[in-house]
């Protein structure tokens, strides 16, 4: 039993090893229960990337910005109404394309980790499911496997042809409604916003409830099949039936250690993956409601109109990578769960 046992535990350390080692994942799965939070922590700042000079200096240029409309704004209106509109028309352009480079790099981000996540979840969810068939988990890892794959790869085939396009478009209609005031867009940009985040997540609560129930339901009939064996092993193997029905629990319950570190570390993973561009996100939309602060504090509704849309197509991008990162998560700790 022991050296069956062996054999499988190096089987799916190397397997696991594999697929950590090519998504650039620096866990080793000998050590994932010496991982504490604050490691963890570290791990994801370092992923993160993202510089406190970089923040400051993009709201030290929103603020510059707000600070001279405004002051363009008030010399404007004592001349010349119109003078007023156009100043406000030049600065929204102008704190449009200072922002724009970094609302777009975080949206590639946000795109590349849901494909990255994809790939590194494609080639995980067999070994993961593999270890559970090989724990006695037949029926529930089939489940998990099916069921998650399927999820992630429309996930994945949905954000490859429709994220950057909405989130493109969603600021273009950001700086179109901030430049022309009698043209409001933000009521369309929120719409949009709001429609597609209640879409995400209905989808995963649906989705995660189904996954829940298949689980729970496959794990009371893989249970069932388990202790059928032992039974039989004890009734029908003499003299030493007793001795083999022990052994087959030990080795058992030696497989969903291996299990749950295996299940552990995949978690860990996505987190490493899908946290870093959360956070920079995070980052990005303080940043702006800073600036949208600083412009209503100074009478400059363009520029607040255009920084809270801007907002608005982050915030869509966040939930997308957090329904994701979840939709994973959940559905791993509920098969943990379920089989054992």
């Amino acid at each position: 039993m022991n050296a069956v046992e062996n054999s499988i535990e190096i089987e799916y350390s190397d397997r696991l090893e594999d697929v950590l080692n090519e998504y650039d994942i620096d866990f080793e799965a000998d050590n994932i229960p010496d991982v504490t939070f604050s490691g963890l922590a570290k791990k994801v700042a370092i992923r993160t990337g993202v510089s406190k000079e970089k923040i400051f200096n993009l709201l030290g240029m929103i603020i510059i910005v707000t600070v001279i409309s405004a002051v363009l704004n008030n010399a404007g209106s004592g001349i010349m109404n119109r003078s007023a509109d156009i100043y406000s028309a030049v600065c929204s352009l102008t704190a449009a394309s200072v922002i724009s480079p970094s609302i777009f790099n975080a949206f590639s981000q946000s795109l590349e980790a849901v494909k990255l996540s994809g790939g590194f979840i494609s080639a995980f969810i067999p070994v993961f499911a593999g270890i559970t068939a090989v724990s006695g988990g037949i029926i529930t890892a089939g489940v998990y496997d099916v069921s998650v794959l399927v999820a992630s790869e429309l996930i994945l085939q949905l954000s490859a042809s429709f994220m950057m396009p909405i989130l493109s478009a969603l600021t273009m209609l950001s700086v179109t409604g901030s430049v022309f005031k009698e043209t409001d867009m933000s009521g369309i940009v929120q719409l949009i916003r709001k429609t597609i985040t209640w879409l995400l997540t209905a989808s995963m609560l649906l989705f995660t409830g189904f996954v829940t129930l298949k689980c729970s339901l496959a794990g009371k009939t893989d249970g069932a099949a388990s202790k059928t064996v032992r039974f039989m092993i004890s009734g029908l193997v003499p003299v030493v039936g007793g001795a083999v029905t022990d052994a087959y629990s030990t080795v058992r319950s030696s497989l969903d250690i291996i299990r749950g570190t295996v299940g552990i570390s995949g978690c860990f993973a996505i987190v490493l993956i899908l946290l870093p561009p959360v956070l920079h996100i995070i980052l990005f939309r303080v940043v702006m409601w800073t600036g949208a602060a600083c412009a209503e504090l100074l009478g400059e509704e363009s520029l607040s109109k255009l920084l809270k849309s801007f907002d608005s197509a982050l915030a869509l991008a966040q939930s997308v990578l957090i329904c994701y990162g979840v939709m994973f998560l959940l559905c791993t700790a509920i098969l943990l769960g379920n089989v054992g």
